[in-house]
């Protein structure tokens, strides 16, 4: 009997919401105030920065690829528009694409270094990502720029209906993203390049091309996180981001996406960034040493890990391939 890959993905992400629900019902028994408004505010307004970046790491994981110098881009894109606003005197839209340029050249270097000469992309980021941090401490020197104009700040201090602005731009740059992996050729290409290269380039999908492009979206979405971020705190701290990429490859990988590529869902992204961010934040309400807080992560992370490897091992033993969804097969 074939296995539909996709219902299986949704399988995940209907266990994640059974165990989100579950979850916050337990914690509330311990401690009523964990659900209180307030709480749930600063739970999304955290999750906003990570999320962005969340979309594209789907894209990324689900073309086979890996990109750890998100951490390193946010931030160095953040202290280079928040330097010519501070120290400069330029003019913000001068600064913000200065910080969206930072991304792109990192995101194409990425793109182009991997893809043309074939390198292994955990230590090509990972190699990026410690110069963009490296350079975020070189150019501060330990002194965040900061009291930017306030036609900077009002973005990420700007609130809608009781959620912080960048809580709706992650939200609606998660559905582009979402729709873009689903129901177009660019989308069918991305995971036709993670579930198995060489047929892709076979029919025709421009592998490389591919891959420097979810580089340079990865590292965009990197950027806008830390203008934000910034825009927020009126102020660029170099360590802002460290440790990102892992929580957001973990939240996706919780999701559903597939470590061997090939699969990968917005929405369990976000589901899985969610169970995280809920972890950690009811740690406080019911007295849990933050101390205790990676490990349970870790704990949660290395399940999904299994999962994933046991749904690879059943998929590659029974020769069945990756399902693409119909309304993507007549694009290819």
């Amino acid at each position: 009997m074939s296995i539909q890959w996709s219902s299986l993905l949704r399988n995940r992400i209907a266990a994640l919401i059974v165990i989100e629900v579950a979850f916050i019902a337990m914690t509330t028994a311990l401690n009523p105030d964990f659900l209180r408004p307030q709480n749930l505010v600063v739970l999304l307004d955290n999750m906003a920065y990570p999320a962005i970046v969340a979309a594209f790491t789907v894209a990324i994981l689900a073309a086979g690829r890996f990109d750890l110098s998100i951490g390193g881009v946010a931030a160095l894109s953040a202290i280079v528009a928040g330097k010519m606003m501070d120290d400069l005197g330029q003019p913000v839209w001068l600064s913000v694409a200065a910080g969206f340029g930072t991304g792109l050249v990192i995101g194409f270097t990425n793109g182009y270094l991997i893809e043309r000469f074939n390198l292994n992309p955990l230590m090509t980021t990972l190699a990026t990502w410690w110069f963009a941090q490296g350079a975020t401490l070189g150019i501060t020197q330990s002194l965040s720029p900061s009291s930017f104009p306030e036609s900077f700040t009002a973005v990420g201090q700007a609130r809608l209906f009781g959620l912080a602005m960048p809580v709706w731009i992650a939200l609606v740059l998660c559905i582009i993203v979402g729709i873009v992996l689903t129901r177009t050729k660019l989308g069918y290409h991305v995971f036709a390049t993670g579930g198995d290269r060489a047929a892709a380039r076979l029919n025709g999908v421009r592998v490389q091309r591919v891959g420097i492009l979810v580089y340079v979206g990865s590292a965009l979405a990197a950027s806008l996180a830390g203008l934000l971020f910034a825009s927020r705190l009126d102020s660029a701290p170099a360590s802002a981001f460290t440790g990102m990429a892992l929580t957001v490859i973990a939240a996706v990988v919780i999701g559903g996406a597939s470590l061997e590529g090939g699969s990968g869902s917005v929405v369990g992204a976000l589901l899985g960034l969610f169970l995280l961010q809920l972890f950690g934040n009811a740690a406080i309400y019911v007295g849990i040493s933050p101390y205790w807080q990676q490990s349970i992560s870790g704990v949660i992370l290395l399940v999904a890990i299994i999962a994933d490897q046991l749904a690879y091992n059943r998929r590659t033993t029974s020769g069945v391939k990756l399902h693409i969804p119909a309304n993507l097969q007549s694009k290819a």
